[in-house]
């Protein structure tokens, strides 16, 4: 029994190094961290079953090894609980925030028991545990492993990592996929494609991890196969290739530090020419970090050139962080909680991040790992977190003419280093904590045991927790099964909808797994759009019972969206986006509008596009005090936003002043000219002054810039119409139906014409 229980516990962690940076599948909205962190699990949580049977059940003895780092470890995994536990987010700081999934509880602790895994059944070489002079070299009874077994897997992986995204860059799989008549999931196609990461600087950032190690093999005279000296320039080729300077700048300070290190300790003294290696590797990062000699060609050849992730500046990022920490004492210690930046980001953003070209993109995570640590998990988390990696570095630093654990020290140093100017994803945070682990393993560290065969009633107390953890284990796969089912559900409905198939597969998405706001919102949007088509029908084609059950479905969901969500932007703005729209239908529905769109203002205080919307909504309630406040608030965000400056030029129009918002508007036609919101307003009120010819130049632009603009199209026909050109006019107006079918005003207005 013994021995089929440590079978399935070397599988399943062998499996687990092997197969994590390949691991993806096509089934999930996001095919990478999603899967990964199944896979994470359920491999974990079969080894770890089985390790415990096997002492409980088997062996009737606990045994565990004892290392330094375990009481740090443990510190900051209960850190991490307790932020959970006090989360502003309680499902993204328990799954990880919905299409980044990496950073939730439960991966951290899948990773935190693995981490035990490895260090209490891995020695460093072979079985041999006794020195020439007696003294005791392990005492691990059974191992495992070793860790130099555990690399060669680990490189292994690696190796069909980089091929992989060579295939994908050089357009391989594209080329495989017309000879296989489209046969290859479209994930594959893009030349960004590569198994580790949804981007190829996340693959960049994992291979400097990699160059590291195998350098650092090669110092130490452990490693200087032809194999692993190709995986090294294979893996310097991609970084090349993909040019990204977090990369860069984690192997110049990497191996910086490591050179200080090797000449103030000496220990290369004996032989110094292995140290032109990292040499050699500084100065090609420092060539590519300030000038890439490939970067003019690349831009030259567009077919060449690769998309680039956009990530989160790192100012931005740590004034978010401490913004956070400012918010109170709970945030100051605990933080938002685990897996929340999303909601750090909202609320703490600065000013400044609207000027920039990034700004309406609502960042998820961080551009440093150690900032986010600190704004969702707070001071105790980053204090462990430091702790943890402290404790490392200070054991190697008393055993460090012991080289065993140098590679892995060395290759955690540049793990570190780069938590610093990027964020973790699962491959990396994976990364994290194994070479933590081999570091560990790599000590001469003591085994403690715990008979229990002497303590019958303690041992029948531990098989009893153990059966009701294999209860929860169960429970947790039922539960992961109905989830991972509805993400299936959710995929598929993507691609059909607005179709009924896609709203059916939707509402059984929500069923499988009800507490997920994203499903509730995108089913909300859903019914909207679905309202939205059926009011654009000729009345006497309309279903008004068909109308009053989509609103009634749409609020529903928007509601149950800011019940199980009251902290998410996205829920309350869905909320007032779905009030808004029916508001002309609804008794009511602007005021609740209204309150909606406060809520998110609360969650986001420097969005000019929540501040325009409410005042949007004032101004229809002719609220021009309150409507003006929220203008002006939305140009303190964001000074250049047209459409508040718009907005607020138009509060004249209302208030039956045309001159003075004729005026304002053409003063910002001359700041903005290619906007075609603002002409197409330039253009409505030359209209309603009875300047034609004026209002038909204004269109005419608006529809240069944007030639599909349905308004812009629909009143340069009226305005040909009144200016007498009449075929002009009918040919704008089938212009707009053409893009809106059905639309009874336009076709009525054509019968007019002809």
């Amino acid at each position: 029994m013994a021995k089929t229980l440590d079978k399935i516990i070397k599988f399943s962690l062998y499996s687990l190094i092997f197969l994590l940076p390949l691991f993806w599948l096509p089934f999930s909205f996001e095919a990478y961290e999603f899967n990964k962190q199944y896979l994470l699990f359920f491999l974990v949580s079969i080894a770890f079953s089985a390790w415990l049977a096997k002492m409980v059940f088997v062996e009737k003895e606990i045994r565990f090894r004892r290392t330094p780092l375990d009481i740090p470890v443990l510190l900051f995994l209960l850190t991490a609980i307790i932020s959970a536990i006090f989360s502003v987010d309680k499902n993204s700081s328990l799954f990880g925030f919905y299409g980044r999934f990496s950073n939730g509880l439960i991966g951290l602790l899948c990773l935190g028991v693995f981490y035990f895994l490895i260090t209490s059944n891995t020695i460093f070489r072979g079985e041999q545990r006794e020195k020439d002079d007696g003294e005791k070299k392990q005492t691990i009874s059974h191992p495992l492993f070793t860790v130099p077994s555990l690399t060669r897997v680990f490189f292994s992986s690696t190796f069909l990592v980089v091929l992989i995204s060579y295939l994908s860059i050089f357009g391989a799989w594209s080329k495989l996929n017309n000879l296989l008549g489209q046969k290859l999931p479209l994930l594959m196609l893009p030349r960004i494609f590569n198994p580790v990461s949804g981007s190829l600087e996340g693959l960049t950032m994992f291979l400097s991890i990699v160059v590291v190690l195998i350098t650092s093999f090669y110092l130490k005279s452990q490693l200087k196969k032809v194999g692993m000296l190709v995986l090294l320039f294979l893996s310097l080729g991609l970084l090349i290739i993909v040019d990204f300077s977090p990369a860069w700048i984690t192997l110049i300070v990497s191996f910086s530090l490591f050179l200080i290190f090797a000449l103030k300790t000496r220990i290369f003294k004996e032989n110094i020419n292995p140290l032109l290696l990292p040499i050699f590797l500084i100065g090609i990062s420092v060539i590519f970090l300030v000038s890439n000699p490939l970067r003019d060609t690349q831009t030259e050849l567009t077919q060449f050139a690769l998309p680039q992730e956009q990530v989160l500046e790192q100012g931005i990022s740590w004034k978010v962080a401490f913004g956070t920490m400012g918010e109170s004492l709970k945030s100051g210690l605990l933080g938002s909680g685990i897996g929340t930046f999303h909601y750090d980001f909202l609320k703490q953003k600065p000013a400044e991040f609207n000027e920039t070209p990034l700004w309406q993109i609502r960042f998820d995570r961080a551009g440093s790992h150690i900032a986010e640590i600190l704004g969702t998990i707070g001071v105790l988390g980053i204090i462990s977190y430091l702790a943890l990696i402290g404790v490392l570095f200070l054991v190697f630093w008393f055993l460090r003419q012991k080289l065993e654990s140098f590679p892995y020290v060395m290759t955690f140093l540049a793990i570190f280093i780069g938590q610093f100017v990027y964020y973790q994803n699962t491959i990396l945070i994976f990364t994290f904590w194994f070479i933590l682990a081999l570091s560990v393993a790599s000590w001469r560290t003591t085994e403690k045991t715990f008979s229990l065969k002497r303590f019958p009633e303690l041992s029948l107390i531990f098989s009893a927790f153990l059966v009701l953890f294999y209860l929860l284990i169960g429970g947790a796969y039922y539960f992961g099964a109905k989830f991972y089912l509805a993400e299936v559900n959710y995929t598929k409905s993507q691609i059909m909808l607005p179709a009924e198939g896609g709203v059916k597969l939707l509402e059984k998405a929500i069923n499988l797994n009800p507490k997920l706001t994203h499903y509730q919102i995108a089913l909300a949007r859903t019914y909207l759009f679905q309202f939205a088509e059926e009011m654009k029908k000729p009345l006497e084609e309309q279903n008004s019972m068909k109308i009053q059950s989509l609103t009634a479905k749409a609020v529903d969901q928007a509601k149950s969206a800011t019940e199980i969500s009251p902290n998410s932007v996205v829920a309350w703005e869905t909320s007032g986006v779905v009030y808004r729209d029916i508001q002309f239908l609804t008794t009511g529905a602007t005021e609740w509008a209204i309150k909606a769109f406060e809520e998110a203002i609360k969650l986001e205080r420097k969005s000019p596009v929540l501040y325009t919307e409410l005042g949007k909504l004032y101004l229809v309630l002719n609220n021009f005090e309150k409507a003006e406040e929220n203008f002006v608030k939305a140009k303190d965000s964001k000074p250049d936003y047209v459409d508040a400056l718009i907005q607020e030029a138009l509060i004249y129009e209302k208030k039956n002043n045309l001159d003075e918002a004729l005026s304002k508007i053409e003063e910002l036609a001359i700041s903005y000219p290619l906007d075609a919101k603002l002409r197409f307003q330039l253009g409505r009120l030359y209209f309603n002054k009875g300047k034609i010819e004026e209002a038909i130049f204004q269109f005419e632009r608006a529809l240069i810039i944007m030639p599909n603009y349905s308004d812009a199209l629909y009143s340069l026909g009226i305005a040909y119409a009144k200016g007498g050109e009449k075929d002009k006019a009918i040919a704008a107006l089938e212009r707009v139906l053409e893009l809106n079918p059905g639309n009874q005003d336009v076709i009525q207005k054509l019968e007019e014409l002809e």
